[in-house]
């Protein structure tokens, strides 16, 4: 299995190649966690089948990109969508941050 840190720093890097404001990111690691933790529950209950507000929150990381010198976060979008309880949605629900 992969680093998916390496792999989604290197994502983002060939998507800032074309996008001069390609995610989220943050002074501070506090000011990431927060941000990324509320819109992974935020797509968690979107995608809820009961559409319940405190479904369990999606699986998500908050590294440090060596490149920008800022924290960024990313939601685990695939890891959520395979839930016994998701249903349908919209995909870009988590605008602003990387999905994996």
């Amino acid at each position: 299995m992969a680093n998916i840190i390496d792999t989604l720093t290197a994502n983002i890097e060939n998507y800032r190649a074309s996008n001069k404001q390609p995610c989220k990111n943050y002074s501070t690691k506090e000011a990431a966690e927060k941000a990324t933790a509320k819109m992974a529950q935020i797509a968690a209950s979107h995608f809820d089948r009961e559409g319940r507000d405190d479904a369990p929150a999606a699986d998500y990381l908050v590294f440090f990109n060596d490149a920008w010198g800022r924290w960024v976060g990313a939601i685990d979008l695939t890891g959520l969508l395979r839930r016994p309880n998701t249903t349908g949605g919209y995909l870009g629900i988590c605008t602003g941050f990387f999905t994996y």
